[in-house]
C-alpha cells in the first residue's frame, strides 16, 4: 500500500482568499495510478477563506469559508497475459459557496420567456428559479474498473469521459482555486467553464487507444447523465428548475502529446466533441452539441495554454454558450508564478463574465510544502 500527502496554503487579496490544505499526489480518473501491483490510497484537503465586498444582487452569495476533501482508493492487479486491471473509488466531501453546488447557480431574475428556470446543460447556470443550498455535500466521484493492455484502455463505471480525460488546458497556479473551471469558488461568481464535460461521474463506458507517434484517440458512451459530482452536476432540476435530461451522450477526443528533444519544447493539443439527446419533455430543449479544443506548451520552466468550448446549450443554435480559458505560469526552484484569464458568454441566459487571477506559490518544506498569494480582479 502507498500513501502520499501534499499541502498548500495561500492568500488572495482583492477578493481575498486564504488557502490551506493537504493533498495526496497521484490517482486521477480511472487507471491514472501507480504501475505497481497492489493498493494505493490518496487523500486531499483544501480550505479556502475569502474576504471582500458583497456580491451583486443578481449573483449568488459568496461564503467566507470553503473546503474540499477527497479520498481515492485504488488497486492494480495483473492477469497472466499482462493485462492490468485498475480498480478505483473516489469520495469527495465539499463545502463551497452555498448557492453554487457543483458550479451550478442562479444569476438574476427573469420576467418571463423560455430562459426562466431553464438550466444550461454546459454549466448548470440558470436565471430565475432557485436552487437548494447545501452547506456540506458528500459525493461519489468515481467507482470504476479499467483494463489496460497493448491494445489500449477500456473503462466501465463511474468516471470522467474522454472529452475531459484527454483534453488540453491552460496551466493553473493552484488546483482548487482558479479563474476558470474552479474546484472551489468561495466568491460564488465564476461563470467560466471550458471543460467539455456534461456527464460528470455518471456511469459510462470508455475506450482509449494507445498513444502512437504522440496521438491518442478515445470514445465514451453515457446512457444517462444523472449523477452529480463535486465540480459539476448534470441534473440540476429542482425548486422550479428544468434541465435538459441528457441521454445517450457520446464523447470523442483526439489528443497529441510530444516532447521535442532538439529544443526542449513539450506540446499537448486536443480536440473534443460531445453529442447527446435531450430527454426533457418541457423547457424547449433540443439535442446537445459541443466542440472543444486546447493547446499546452512547456519549455524551461515556462508553461502556457488555452482551452476553448462552444456549446449549443441544447437550444438548436438559438442560445450558445462559449468559454475561453488562458493561462501562463513559470516554475523557478520552489516558486510557481502564474496569471490566468477566463471569459464566457451564454446567449440563451444572457449571462456573461470574465475572471482574472494572478498568483504565486512557494514550496517551504516536506510537512507543509507550499505557500501562496494570489489576487483576483
Amino acid at each position: 500500500m502507498s500513501k502520499a500527502i501534499r499541502s498548500s496554503v495561500g492568500m488572495v487579496g482583492g477578493l481575498a482568499v486564504a488557502l490551506a490544505g493537504l493533498a495526496g499526489a497521484g490517482a486521477g480518473p480511472a487507471s491514472a495510478q501507480a504501475a505497481e501491483e497492489g493498493w494505493a490510497v490518496d487523500t486531499r484537503l483544501t480550505i479556502a477563506a475569502m474576504t471582500g465586498g458583497d456580491n451583486p444582487a443578481s449573483a449568488p452569495d459568496g461564503d467566507g469559508l470553503a473546503a474540499d476533501a477527497g479520498l481515492v482508493v485504488s488497486r492494480r492487479d495483473y492477469l497472466d497475459n499482462g493485462v492490468a486491471l485498475d480498480w478505483r473509488g473516489e469520495l469527495r466531501l465539499r463545502r463551497d459557496a452555498p448557492g453554487r453546488p457543483s458550479f451550478a447557480g442562479g444569476f438574476g431574475d427573469c420576467a418571463g420567456g423560455p430562459a426562466c428556470g431553464a438550466v444550461s446543460p454546459a454549466t448548470g447556470l440558470f436565471v430565475g428559479g432557485q436552487i437548494y443550498e447545501n452547506a456540506v455535500e458528500a459525493l461519489v466521484e468515481g467507482a470504476s474498473l479499467a483494463a489496460v493492455g497493448p491494445w489500449g484502455e477500456g473503462v466501465i463505471g463511474l468516471d470522467s469521459g474522454v472529452a475531459a480525460r484527454l483534453d488540453a488546458r491552460a496551466p493553473q497556479v493552484f488546483e482548487a482555486v482558479s479563474a476558470f473551471s474552479p474546484m472551489l469558488d468561495p466568491a460564488g461568481l465564476g461563470v467560466v467553464r471550458a471543460r467539455n464535460d456534461v456527464t460528470g461521474p455518471s456511469a459510462k463506458v470508455s475506450y482509449m487507444t494507445p498513444r502512437w507517434l504522440g496521438v491518442r484517440a478515445g470514445l465514451s458512451y453515457t446512457p444517462e447523465a444523472n449523477l452529480a459530482g463535486a465540480d459539476f452536476d448534470p441534473e440540476v432540476a429542482n425548486g422550479g428548475l428544468v434541465g435538459a435530461d441528457l441521454e445517450n451522450v457520446v464523447e470523442g477526443a483526439l489528443s497529441f502529446s510530444r516532447r521535442f528533444r532538439s529544443n526542449g519544447v513539450r506540446i499537448r493539443a486536443a480536440l473534443t466533441g460531445t453529442s447527446a439527446e435531450s430527454g426533457s419533455a418541457i423547457g424547449g430543449f433540443d439535442d446537445y452539441e459541443a466542440v472543444g479544443a486546447g493547446v499546452e506548451l512547456e519549455r524551461d520552466g515556462w508553461m502556457g495554454g488555452i482551452r476553448w468550448l462552444s456549446s449549443n446549450n441544447a437550444r438548436g443554435g438559438a442560445g450558445d454558450y462559449e468559454a475561453v480559458e488562458i493561462g501562463l505560469a513559470r516554475e523557478a526552484g520552489p516558486w510557481r508564478f502564474g496569471v490566468e484569464w477566463g471569459s464566457a458568454s451564454d446567449d440563451f441566459l444572457a449571462v456573461e463574465g470574465e475572471s482574472w487571477l494572478v498568483g504565486a506559490r512557494r514550496t517551504i518544506g516536506d510537512a507543509f510544502p507550499s505557500a501562496s498569494a494570489i489576487r483576483v480582479f
